[in-house]
């Protein structure tokens, strides 16, 4: 009987370590990389949703196509001109990166730039991000597929 005690506690210990998700600060997130967002808790007990990095292989919603600092700011530049710097830079490196303009593509792109708290925090960085047009899930990775 202890036997068997032991291996349903083995069981439902892999269950439960299989169902938590890794998540990780956008901020960690590197060019090629793909991910899904996970809805979480962060230490102030507010609900978040934070990505978690899977194999582009798997299914997936988003993928980062371009990271790069907001140009010669020496304060938070505004939101607007945040979207103007982040809309010209990623419908450029999204076409490299894909292969085709984004207008053209099966791929959208959204964003993930800092806002004043996490720029005053030190996060200049704007993330692109590519998507499904219809909202679906992504199978593999978009680099170089002209779709």
């Amino acid at each position: 009987m202890m036997t068997l005690a032991w291996l349903a506690m083995l069981i439902l210990a892999v269950t439960v370590v299989s169902a938590c998700q890794a998540t990780v600060s956008s901020t960690q997130l590197t060019v090629g990389e793909c991910f899904n967002y996970v809805n979480t808790t962060d230490a102030n007990e507010d609900q978040v949703n934070l990505p978690s990095p899977v194999d582009c292989s798997k299914s997936h919603s988003d993928e980062v196509f371009s990271v790069f600092e907001y140009p010669n700011a020496s304060g938070f530049p505004g939101y607007e001109q945040i979207g103007t710097i982040q809309q010209t830079r990623c419908e450029t490196d999204f076409q490299t990166y894909v292969g085709t303009s984004w207008e053209n593509s099966s791929y959208t792109i959204s964003y993930d730039a800092p806002d004043e708290q996490t720029w005053a925090a030190g996060d200049h960085q704007i993330r692109c991000l590519l998507e499904d047009v219809k909202g679906g899930q992504l199978t593999g990775s978009a680099r170089g597929t002209k779709k």
